[in-house]
């Protein structure tokens, strides 16, 4: 299998962006995971990034698995170390990233859906599945991202009913270094953003892109089923729901099944 990347000419484009902290990415044509990778380093994973062709237990939120076929969609993951403590806001700030970039390429109607999942007409196009560890006195995170760029027929049984890909959308041969390349220099900015002005521009800028404000949704709260309207995200970067008029915030660990109620 031919790889359209390479690590090279995707540093020395980050450096011509004035990306100076994210390194070379190490390419692999198969892994187990991308995020496992990286999370099995003996160094810090600051600035480490990982893209492959395959991967052999990618991982999505609670465990599932994500499926994708081999060397046709993007799959990457991004090793950092905050100043700041974090917990859900880099989830979000990713998914920002991510919509941003998509929109940039040209995809028309991109959206959010809390706490991780980048949608067209409600249909998933990516997702973000962020992990940490302890290293000493550091927490560092790792941002795993998988794009669907084009599936294949015979994996389409394994992936989730409500899909899409960019081939879907029209974008039958875009090139996977430049939505690479887009979107690891949108998370440097991002990231700098973040740290020096806080999480208010990542959370008005997610906003503007939820797919679902003001849609009435069930979800799983422990063992519990809740229903609520959605109306916001608060300033840690939890779901506002609302319902008989009392308002909850809850956070992307302590809900399931979030779906639309008809």
């Amino acid at each position: 299998m031919s790889s359209q990347f390479s690590p090279q000419q995707i540093e020395a484009v980050l450096r011509q962006n004035g990306v100076d902290w994210i390194r070379r990415p190490e390419y692999f044509e198969s892994i187990d995971s991308s995020n496992n990778y990286l999370l099995s380093l003996p160094g810090s994973v600051h600035g480490r990034v990982c893209v492959c062709d395959f991967q052999t237990r990618g991982k999505g939120r609670r465990g599932k698995q994500w499926f994708s076929s081999a060397g046709t969609n993007l799959m990457f993951s991004l090793g950092w170390v905050p100043s700041v403590p974090l917990s859900s806001e880099i989830s979000l700030l990713v998914g920002v990233v991510l919509a941003d970039a998509l929109k940039n390429l040209g995809v028309e109607g991109v959206g959010l859906k809390w706490p991780n999942d980048i949608v067209v007409n409600k249909c998933k196009l990516a997702g973000v599945l962020i992990e940490s560890r302890i290293r000493g006195e550091n927490v560092e995170m790792v941002m795993g991202i998988g794009i669907n760029i084009r599936h294949q027929a015979a994996d389409l049984t394994q992936v989730e009913r409500s899909w899409t890909d960019l081939a879907k959308l029209g974008f039958e041969n875009i090139d996977r270094q430049r939505v690479l390349i887009a979107v690891l220099t949108g998370l440097a900015y991002r990231i700098e953003q973040l740290q020096t002005l806080g999480f208010e521009p990542v959370r008005q800028d997610w906003l503007a892109y939820h797919a679902y404000q003001g849609v009435k949704m069930s979800y799983q709260h422990q063992s519990e089923m809740r229903t609520g309207t959605v109306v916001g995200l608060d300033a840690t970067g939890a779901l506002v729901l609302e319902s008989d008029g009392t308002r909850m915030a809850v956070n992307s660990g302590e809900v399931n099944s979030l779906r639309t109620v008809s």
